[in-house]
């Protein structure tokens, strides 16, 4: 796995100190770490927001003069909630301003030798997580990865599968899938197929009725007559465990 790390600390000193414990901590995963060092919080900002390359984990020094930790992590939390943030600082009466951005950590600097490798590690680790409740999928624009989760629903249409995400964006799987083979590969109890051309996430689920499906949404899909019992048999099985 290749994981792209940032770092942005004004003190060039103190980046010399965390680029010595990414390499260490690089050695002992023999697994592939981009890490990218900036003194300067403007060009941090305009590296993330101008998505020169994707970053997953973002270690950010609070207190700069050109712009703050807590500004730039303002400005990317507006369009990315995926970044995984840890504030390091030598000044612990930030560490509740900051929790309005959503952080992962707060390493202390004087402490960085026995916090920095866990609060790495356990960043990682999410990240594996997470990679592993995701499907890649191949579509017209390239690769995307999609958390399972936040798939809503697959469905096929003049030959082709949309998938169909929480946040109301649609995109096309590339080349001649079939259902069946998609079933295969997601491989996941939350995702029922309801008909031949359409599989449905039931966490999405909010009503079923006659021969129709109604998703949280609005979306109402059909379900076919052969499998309206079993259907229901797991819509039903799926709100009593919720509740």
């Amino acid at each position: 796995m290749k994981i792209n790390v940032l770092v942005c600390d004004d003190e060039k000193g103190f980046l010399e100190i965390i680029k010595k414990e990414i390499n260490s901590i690089a050695h002992k995963l023999n697994d592939e770490i981009d890490a990218y060092f900036f003194s300067n919080g403007i060009k941090t900002l305009k590296f993330i927001l101008d998505n020169k390359e994707s970053v997953d984990i973002l270690f950010l020094d609070i207190d700069m003069p050109d712009v703050t930790g807590l500004k730039i992590a303002e400005k990317i939390r507006r369009t990315n909630n995926e970044i995984i943030i840890i504030f390091v600082s030598a000044h612990e009466q930030y560490v509740f301003e900051s929790l309005e951005y959503n952080p992962y950590r707060y390493i202390r600097k004087n402490k960085i030798n026995e916090e920095f490798e866990k609060a790495f590690m356990d960043a990682y680790n999410k990240i594996l997580d997470e990679l592993t409740e995701s499907i890649i999928i191949k579509t017209d624009d390239g690769e995307y990865r999609a958390k399972l989760s936040d798939i809503m629903y697959f469905e096929m249409n003049l030959r082709h599968i949309y998938f169909y995400m929480k946040d109301g964006s649609e995109k096309k799987i590339a080349g001649r899938v079939t259902i069946k083979e998609l079933e295969r590969k997601l491989d996941s109890e939350d995702f029922i197929k309801i008909h031949s051309g359409c599989i449905v996430n039931v966490k999405y689920i909010q009503e079923y009725s006659g021969h129709d499906i109604t998703l949280d949404n609005g979306t109402k899909l059909i379900v076919s007559r052969t499998r309206l019992a079993e259907i229901k048999r797991i819509i039903s099985e799926y709100w009593r465990n919720k509740i």
